[in-house]
């Protein structure tokens, strides 16, 4: 099964490649991009100003998210009663996976906003306007930063030596299990990304003759960063754990 799967997967890969090489052969002769020319001064402006009013409200949102998020955990820590708390419990902890997903929105929001200033071959001197919509995120990004520690004071500060084994260690075996195999699984679905898309990189540049030298080098340092440092890691715990027993 696994095999037939791998088998089908290459033969979705051939056609797709087929199908892009195509489409950039029809191109081949014209920069695709500057074709793209929907932009003008007012509508640049106006997607930056509402990508950043989106982030703006998001960010109230957000502010809202986390206040519900410590009122269920302070109510929580207050009932008696198993099946109260365990909906409390429920209610807390979803309310605050939302202040991740409410950033990480807010996060692409910005993306999104750059990549259409981009697409439509915008001017130079919206450079430092489609940065405004980044600039709102710091805000958000410093309120998680208070409120998980609020949350649950066992959280290490941000930046704190070795945090990502410490906010582990705080998870109970079930919660560490979900968490490994969804990072793990996210972990080999980024690898394939990185590795197709530089591949269809390298493949826009040699075709349309612009050159993607700064997009692919930094695929290649988001490969060797992702592939040989978990392996280094991995190799490195294994060494540990044959020495120590």
């Amino acid at each position: 099964m696994k095999v037939g799967r791998f088998l089908l997967l290459i033969l979705l890969g051939g056609i797709v490649g087929g199908v892009i090489g195509t489409f950039f052969g029809m191109f081949e002769d014209r920069n695709l991009l500057s074709i793209i020319q929907f932009s003008n001064s007012s509508i640049e402006i106006t997607i930056i100003a509402l990508a950043s009013l989106i982030n703006i409200v998001l960010t109230f949102v957000l502010y809202k998210v986390q206040r519900n998020a410590l009122h269920y955990k302070k109510q929580m820590n207050k009932e008696i009663a198993d099946q109260s708390a365990d909906d409390l419990e429920q209610k807390a902890n979803l309310n605050f996976l939302r202040t991740s997903f409410i950033y990480y929105t807010q996060v692409l929001v910005s993306l999104l906003t750059l990549f259409f200033i981009v697409l439509g071959n915008g001017t130079n001197q919206l450079i430092i306007f489609v940065l405004i919509p980044y600039i709102i995120t710091i805000i958000p990004s410093i309120m998680i930063g208070f409120f998980v520690r609020k949350y649950d004071a066992r959280y290490p500060k941000q930046g704190e030596a070795k945090y990502t084994e410490k906010v582990l260690n705080l998870m109970d075996d079930g919660e560490r299990h979900i968490t490994l195999v969804s990072m793990y699984k996210i972990y080999n679905i980024n690898m394939a990304i990185i590795i197709i898309g530089g591949m269809l990189l390298g493949l826009f540049s040699l075709i349309s003759g612009i050159n993607q030298i700064l997009g692919l080098v930094i695929l290649i340092v988001l490969f060797i960063y992702n592939g040989f440092g978990y392996l280094f890691k991995f190799a490195s715990f294994i060494t540990n754990l044959y020495n120590e027993s």
